[in-house]
């Protein structure tokens, strides 16, 4: 080949590389490296009556701090108590993110963290107790119970602020968080997430679907999402135009047949 020939072919060539580590990197942008980890601590660890509780995770990725979290909460609640209470939590440093309660009723409670980070999402739910004056603890009775669940079924907003769904499964009962990305544009491949707990535990090797619609609109259509790790699953998708929709997600995995719907919006 001559210098003249190779000269008018170079300008080609380096454009097919151009486009080729473009590609590449959009790839790589929708595929999560190493997942976040969280270890969760709470303060005091067998608290009273009238303590101020300070729950707290440190998030790290391969082992270093993540000080970059989207969003850290603790979800938390008394033994069949509807709805449950969302706490914000605030960085402090290395990694380390903390948000106090004080809590007033002995009994048996729940925490659950959720953490939000570099295209991941961790929960765990964690059992306490809070002990009364005279150390022992206060069960809601079976009058408060039914009571509590009866508000639960008729209250409007009951689930509005839980950022995870939860549905009566065949089978059992998952928890789904639903992770879309932050700015979803029509035309354009965006990736969609989904974390799932089947109890306290991860949910691995399920088959999940994505059923996506807008609304208003009779056609469905559907995305199986891969594993991308144990408990989380994702999928990229293109929405064809702009406007409010909805996401189903399906989910079966031995006995266990669930369903879950999400709003989002593309623009």
């Amino acid at each position: 080949m001559t210098i003249i020939r190779f000269m008018r072919v170079l300008p080609c060539l380096l454009l097919l590389v151009a486009v080729a580590a473009c590609g590449n990197d959009n790839q790589e942008a929708f595929m999560p490296g190493s997942p976040v980890e969280a270890a969760f601590t709470m303060e005091p660890s067998e608290p009273a009556v009238g303590d101020t509780v300070t729950f707290a995770v440190t998030v790290t990725q391969d082992g270093k701090p993540v000080d970059d979290a989207s969003e850290v909460k603790f979800e938390w609640w008394r033994e069949g108590q509807e709805p449950h209470e969302m706490l914000p939590a605030t960085f402090q440093k290395d990694g380390l993110y903390i948000a106090k309660q004080t809590i007033s009723q002995p009994g048996s409670y729940f925490v659950y963290y959720h953490v939000t980070a570099r295209d991941f999402h961790t929960m765990k739910k964690i059992p306490f107790t809070v002990k009364g004056e005279t150390g022992e603890v206060d069960q809601p009775t079976p009058a408060e119970q039914q009571s509590q669940n009866k508000e639960t079924a008729s209250s409007p907003e009951h689930g509005a602020s839980h950022e995870h769904g939860t549905e009566a499964s065949e089978g059992g009962q998952v928890e789904m968080h639903f992770m879309p990305a932050t700015e979803i544009r029509a035309s354009g491949e965006t990736w969609l997430g989904v974390h799932i707990m089947n109890g306290d535990d991860v949910l691995p090797n399920a088959t999940v679907r994505f059923e996506y619609w807008k609304d208003g609109e009779e056609k469905h259509a559907f995305q199986d999402a891969s594993e991308t790790h144990p408990g989380q699953y994702g999928t990229k998708l293109t929405f064809p135009a702009s406007g409010a929709y909805t996401v189903k997600v399906h989910v079966e995995a031995g006995s266990i047949h669930d369903h879950k719907d999400f709003s989002i919006t593309v623009q």
